[in-house]
């Protein structure tokens, strides 16, 4: 069996991550396996014309098909660069060879134009109403992107060009979804595609942080600092007698007015920017917290930060969305807020603090909820899926088999 797994780029973040996990886990079990990602093409620029259907990366994965002859496609993310195009050449690749296509949803690209679930009203972030995404009217009435209408509108064609026309949906391409999460797998269902769940499989950490954590609260963030992660509207609500310390590991966009606003508010002294590191590096530093914080705005599908945090034995305070709640209520520990609400989040820090002062922060048991998540269980839910095989159901709780709900602006 040869295994291509196709993705935008062949590092940056927790899809990236992931490949290149899943690709040597197959590699240690003697499978072949290749990927194709933006570092195969000669010219990797990105034009409108190129991200609704990128003719350069069709042709450049045409001839990686031609000599690698994969018989296993696993997608990751395209939609960035290599454009929902590269579908039409699995479609046609598939005429003439036999072929199993599979992909691992790490957002929520497949059912709407914004991958994060999220679109924008007037500045602020809302998150989509699952059951209203097969229509037309909500899909136009929307604005998906947050830097303009321009944008917003690239997005939105991109998605009805290549997803909403019918016999030519490129989505009947793909023989299954694997989801993080049960929250993604019931919106991939109610979207009409098939889906299953197929957890993440939790980091093994190799060397444990032996470094004592400091005696006050110190929270850490971790990732790209961009509008949909909903830092600096957490930095401007977090309570500003929160005694405890916080550092803020990545880079991106909203760097620089965090830093204005932390300076604003008069956190400097608590608030450190390291800019982005080497992931040893940054799992080396969240060892060292107490507490990892994703505020999200966007619904995040199964943000592995949370998984590495709690395999490290740091406790997290995440948005009350999506699968970032799931998280939080399959592993049974950690801390909610809602986004935006100040109160809200002042709530979730005095229990942090009140948590750290009895010495239970870190005191926790997630043992269960790593088992669940082995490498071994993934390896064999990869080689079922990869065959066209059902995937057994994991025992499912009440929450698990809940209707989706989100707080939702429709």
């Amino acid at each position: 069996m040869r295994i291509l797994h196709i993705n935008d780029y062949a590092e940056g973040g927790g899809a990236e991550v992931h490949m290149a996990m899943t690709m040597e886990l197959l590699r240690r079990r003697g499978i072949e396996v290749d990927r194709f990602t933006s570092d195969d093409l000669a010219d990797s620029r990105v034009t409108p014309a190129r991200y609704i259907s990128n003719s350069v990366a069709r042709a450049s994965l045409v001839e990686k098909l031609r000599t690698f002859e994969p018989g296993v496609i696993h997608l990751h993310n395209f939609y960035h660069v290599l454009s929902p195009g590269v579908l039409r050449e699995l479609e046609r690749y598939r005429r003439n060879h036999e072929l199993r296509v599979v992909m691992t949803a790490h957002d929520y690209h497949l059912v709407c134009p914004n991958s994060g679930g999220s679109w924008v009203d007037r500045g602020a972030m809302r998150v989509i109403d699952p059951a209203k995404l097969r229509s037309t009217k909500y899909l136009l009435s929307r604005r998906w992107d947050h830097r303009g209408p321009g944008y917003s509108g690239l997005k939105l064609i991109q998605h009805v060009w290549n997803y909403r026309r019918g016999s030519h949906d490129l989505r009947r391409v793909i023989d299954v979804v694997l989801c993080p999460s049960r929250f993604m797998e019931r919106i991939i269902i109610d979207a009409g595609l098939p889906a299953t769940f197929v957890p993440h499989p939790a980091p093994v950490v190799r060397a444990p942080c032996n470094e004592p954590r400091d005696k006050g609260v110190r929270l850490v963030f971790a990732g790209r600092i961009e509008p949909e992660k909903g830092l600096r509207q957490f930095l401007s609500i977090i309570p500003s007698q929160f005694e405890g310390s916080m550092t803020i590991i990545g880079d991106g966009s909203e760097l620089n007015r965090c830093r204005e606003l932390c300076h604003a508010r008069g956190l400097d002294r608590k608030i450190e920017f390291t800019g982005r590191l080497p992931h040893d590096r940054a799992m080396s530093i969240i060892a060292q917290c107490h507490v990892l914080a994703l505020p999200s705005l966007c619904l995040e599908s199964c943000p592995m930060s949370l998984i590495e945090a709690l395999a490290l034995g740091t406790n997290i305070l995440a948005s009350d969305l999506g699968g970032m709640r799931e998280i939080v209520e399959r592993a049974n520990t950690g801390f909610l807020f809602k986004p935006g609400d100040a109160a809200s989040l002042a709530h979730a820090i005095g229990r942090i603090t009140a948590a750290h002062r009895d010495g239970s922060l870190n005191e926790f048991d997630v043992s269960e909820f790593l088992s669940e998540r082995t490498e071994e269980a993934h390896f064999e839910q990869l080689m079922r899926a990869y065959a066209g095989l059902r995937i057994p159901d994991h025992e499912l709780t009440s929450a698990a088999m809940a209707p989706v709900s989100v707080a939702t602006h429709s």
